[in-house]
């Protein structure tokens, strides 16, 4: 039978969640392909793959590259029009999450958040729209629950690369809303994502001021990107002295300068139009599409 759709998890040293990941996912209502993209493992996750799902698709990398570069990969080995590029703890608790988020994607929309639950941390649904009545549009998504028009996606530039950890999300979701397309709030049924509860990484913390500061470098037009750079500077200082992690900042704004000055050509700022109704989707969190359909629709 024809797959609907294409799963791709990326996954690093997680075998016994990665396994509760594919078993859920081969209990969709619909058929999928499933594609395990390993960042180079080694905890056995290949083991594992050869002896209890020799029919996958499984590429191991030979060093670490990390999950935007996975991503990439696994969403241009897909040959379904949907893909879904969930994380090794993205559990679909729900055989129907899948058939519902498929009937979400139109001529406009190039990405779904899905609803997900931090299940380790509480029964908050995230990234969910109001109602089913309506579009609702925002202006970012979770990496570990959405899914992708692949050929917009691609058109886009795919994630980019040097983002590596973090930060990946609003990137193609800006670029997307240059070219007219938006990401949609979700109404399926919810995934549960294990992240664990009370999460402090030093990582999280470099590489997200690193990326904060690429971000606006790479898609600020430039008559905003020193007043956004400052503000950011100032927001991440402020934050990190709050938190008693001030050198976690310092570190991350650092390497994030120091991106900007190894890239070439890495700068592409999106129109002002685009730049204001993410920053009006990103202050808000959730708009509905009348609010916003001219801009998708020039004239109305």
């Amino acid at each position: 039978m024809k797959p609907a759709a294409t799963i791709v998890f990326t996954t690093y040293n997680r075998q016994d969640i990665l396994r509760q990941a594919i078993q859920a996912a081969q209990k969709q209502t619909v058929p999928i392909d499933i594609i395990v993209m390993d960042d180079a493992s080694t905890d056995g996750t290949n083991t594992m793959m050869a002896t209890e799902f020799p029919n996958l698709k499984y590429y191991r990398s030979s060093e670490n590259k990390g999950p935007c570069y996975q991503r990439n990969r696994g969403i241009e080995l897909a040959k379904t029009e949907i893909v879904f590029p969930l994380d090794d703890d993205s559990i679909l608790q729900s055989p129907h999450t899948i058939e519902q988020t498929l009937t979400e994607f139109d001529e406009k929309t190039a990405i779904v958040a899905i609803p997900f639950i931090n299940i380790l941390q509480n029964n908050i649904i995230n990234t969910q729209a109001p109602d089913q009545k309506n579009i609702y549009l925002t202006h970012a998504f979770v990496a570990a629950s959405h899914a992708v028009n692949r050929q917009k996606f691609l058109d886009a530039g795919s994630y980019r690369e040097f983002f590596f950890y973090m930060g990946e999300e609003g990137d193609i979701a800006i670029r997307l809303l240059q070219q007219g397309y938006f990401v949609r709030l979700g109404t399926a049924d919810p995934i549960h994502h294990l992240q664990p509860p009370n999460r402090i990484s030093a990582k999280a913390d470099i590489f997200g001021r690193q990326n904060d500061i690429v971000f606006l470098f790479c898609n600020t037009p430039l008559k905003l990107l020193i007043p956004y750079l400052l503000g950011t500077l100032i927001k991440g200082m402020w934050y990190g002295i709050k938190v008693g992690r001030i050198h976690n900042m310092i570190k991350g704004f650092y390497q994030g300068f120091k991106l900007l000055f190894s890239q070439q050509k890495m700068r592409f700022p999106v129109e002002i139009n685009c730049f204001q109704l993410y920053r009006q989707l990103k202050q808000q969190q959730i708009i509905s599409f009348t609010q916003v359909k001219s801009y998708f629709q020039p004239g109305i």
